[in-house]
């Protein structure tokens, strides 16, 4: 049974130390057969206690940002209730460390004993972990967090927990599969990963449509990302929901697991604190730590947006910006090219456009760490001449890079205020892979096309297609660097699909109103005639006669003329007297208002359900030619990698891999 109960966000979090200081190590013999937690043992919630600081403050009516703190419990008891973290059929690398908790809740702290029994099937498990850590996040709760958890053997493994008090008892099992990746035969030594940000089918038909061009049926070529040589597709639901959102589906490719709704790197535990919830190692960690590789990330977002951070941050609410940083900062953590927006995190607050609560220059941080900096399109050109660097930082803008058409096709200084320089993904991502390719050992970089998904949500189909275009010649630029190597594995995806879709054509100068009259389906939908006279892959004009109609499967009460808009602008706004939208009349004036089909609270369009594309090239590709759960493309990049991870290590303060003390071969079940 569950019991929910939801609590508001609160400013004030501490921040938790340590993914990697181990605070103890049981050896090779693992937990006993029961572990016991009863009254009495030290209560260590406040262990690693830190300066609290104030939350990045974002759009709070926005789902991308706003967070509702669930507690989320399964018994089979009576009066309490307990959940194990993580998941039951959660799947995880021989080496790879996670958090692993026992939560009861609905008990009484004082007078509560849990016990945890690990096992393989035949008896106790083998297993390498530090002392666990007790707290209460609640007056009717308990914790025990066993931090840097290890799975030192490939197998079957469950977990059984039970929660006695007071107040009742309830029980939870649990089963982990363990698998260790296949290190013979072909594998990559680089992996350059291109997400496109609710780039769904209709995007990748939109742009080769108009990048391509299509005669009597036929397409005139095929994009980049078509002629990979395997395809697949992807499933994209979290734990919390059929429909999620770019924080959890990243994190699922980064991490292998399942998680909520703007979690990252962790699985949603019973604390409102955003930095409390039990982590998993992230693909930045998990390459960093294993074998030295440098990691890079590009993006047209902030560069704390939630799929950039997924790469490497832990926390359960993505608009945690300053806490983002902090962890980039962390040695193991730390990408060695991070370029994008989102500049506002790292200015000291008395400079304009700073989000921060302190004096701190994040920038200056980074270059005191051997960053080379860019804030321009003309600076970053300046710094890839003056020698490639071996770290690079570049911040192009205080918030969101502005969208294709904005910064290329119709630049407007009134769009582009302070950040008329701005670089696009095609040159960031070549000075990426400048840069990462200096480390003998490999490199892992992640491209993302942000604005495809940040243009969709207000029902922007011109300027999502467009920028799906842009991130297929960031692919083309991969395939370019990559083609006499056969080390390296790209792989294009998208996170979640959108409600974007295509249903014909508009004709500007067809007679009819209302604007709906000058739609064109089936025969009458014809051919568009967008025009690429300087042969860029980019139509001259994204507002020809006969253009794209676009629609959408959801969507707020808003007005629409089905022609391109001049401007990016909200499809509807809120009344700040009802909390709920209504049709923006800036938008199209005149047009005649489309009646929505979201609660009525929702400005925007959102996520939808559907599988999305998956296509890859290079070593380990054919392991991406089916249909997946979005947790196996971490697993498939493990595999491709051909990497058996350490099955315990020590960094030094440096960040430095120290030689493992146990190999997972060498790991025997207990007697």
């Amino acid at each position: 049974m569950s019991d929910t109960q939801s609590t508001a966000d609160e400013n004030n979090s501490q921040e938790r130390r340590g993914f990697f200081t181990r605070r103890g190590l049981l050896g090779t013999g693992g937990l006993a057969t029961a572990v016991v937690f009863g009254k009495g043992l030290v209560d260590a919630s406040a262990a690693s206690a830190a300066p609290a600081y104030v939350p990045a403050q974002l759009n709070a009516k926005d789902a991308h940002y706003s967070t509702t703190f669930r507690r989320i419990t399964r018994s089979t008891g009576t009066g309490s209730a307990v959940k194990v973290l993580p998941l039951d059929r959660a799947k995880f690398q021989v080496g790879s460390t996670f958090d692993l908790r026992v939560e009861a809740t609905g008990v009484d702290p004082e007078t509560t004993r849990i016990v945890i029994r690990v096992s393989d099937g035949s008896g106790p498990a083998p297993l390498l972990g530090p002392a666990p850590v007790r707290t209460s996040s609640a007056p009717d709760s308990v914790e025990v967090t066993y931090r840097d958890f290890v799975y030192p053997a490939a197998g079957t493994f469950t977990i059984a927990a039970a929660v006695s008090s007071s107040a009742g008892s309830a029980s939870q099992e649990v089963t982990h599969e363990v698998v260790l990746a296949d290190a013979s035969g072909e594998t990559a030594k680089n992996v350059i990963f291109f997400l496109g940000d609710g780039m769904g089918q209709a995007a990748i038909t939109g742009a080769r449509i108009l990048s391509k061009g299509i005669t009597e049926g036929k397409y005139d070529a095929l994009l980049e990302m078509d002629t990979l040589d395997f395809r697949g597709n992807v499933t994209t639901s979290g734990s919390d929901s059929i429909a999620t959102d770019s924080a959890n589906s990243m994190s699922a490719y980064m991490t292998g697991h399942k998680t909520a709704v703007n979690a990252m790197g962790v699985y949603p535990g019973n604390s409102e604190d955003p930095t409390a919830s039990p982590r998993v190692e992230t693909m930045a960690e998990v390459l960093k730590r294993s074998r030295d590789m440098s990691i890079g990330i590009v993006t047209t977002a902030e560069i704390q947006d939630a799929t950039p951070a997924a790469v490497f941050a832990h926390t359960r609410r993505r608009s945690e910006y300053l806490d983002i940083m902090e962890q980039a900062l962390t040695p193991e953590q730390m990408p060695d090219v991070y370029m994008g927006g989102g500049r506002a995190s790292l200015l000291p607050q008395s400079q304009k456009g700073s989000r921060r609560t302190d004096e701190r220059n994040l920038i200056e941080e980074f270059k005191d760490k051997g960053f080379a900096y860019a804030g321009t399109r003309t600076e970053l050109s300046a710094v890839m001449a003056a020698g490639t660097p071996d770290k690079l930082l570049g911040t192009f803008h205080n918030g969101n890079l502005n969208v294709y058409i904005d910064r290329r096709i119709t630049p407007d200084p009134a769009v582009l205020g302070e950040f008329p320089d701005q670089p696009g993904l095609v040159e960031m991502t070549r000075a990426a892979l400048k840069v990462l390719e200096k480390n003998e050992k490999g490199f892992f970089l992640m491209v993302e096309g942000a604005s495809i998904d940040k243009s969709e949500h207000p029902l922007d189909g011109p300027r999502a297609v467009y920028d799906t275009i842009e991130l297929d010649q960031a692919v083309a630029v991969a395939k370019e660097w990559a083609k006499d190597r056969d080390d390296t594995l790209i792989v294009v995806t998208a996170d979640h699909n959108h409600a974007m879709s295509i249903a014909g054509t508009h004709t500007l100068s067809r007679e009819g109103s209302p604007a709906r009259q000058q739609n064109g389906v089936y025969a009458d939908a014809g051919f568009p005639t967008y025009v690429d006279a300087d042969g860029d892959g980019f139509p001259d004009d994204p507002n020809p006669d006969v253009q794209l109609f676009f629609g959408w499967s959801n969507h707020p009460d808003h007005p629409d003329d089905f022609a391109h808009n001049p401007v990016l602008a909200q499809p509807a706004l809120e009344d700040p007297a009802t909390e709920q939208a209504f049709p923006n009349p800036n938008r199209d004036p005149g047009a005649v208002v489309q009646i929505g089909n979201l609660p009525l609270e929702e400005t925007n369009c959102v996520h939808t359900v559907e599988d999305v594309f998956i296509g890859a090239s290079g070593p380990g590709a054919q392991r991406f030619a089916k249909l997946l759960d979005n947790t196996e493309v971490f697993h498939n990049v493990i595999a491709a990698l051909g990497l058996q991870i350490p099955t315990y290590s020590l960094r030094s303060s440096g960040g430095k891999v120290a030689e493992a003390e146990v190999a997972a071969a060498e790991a025997t079940p207990a007697g």
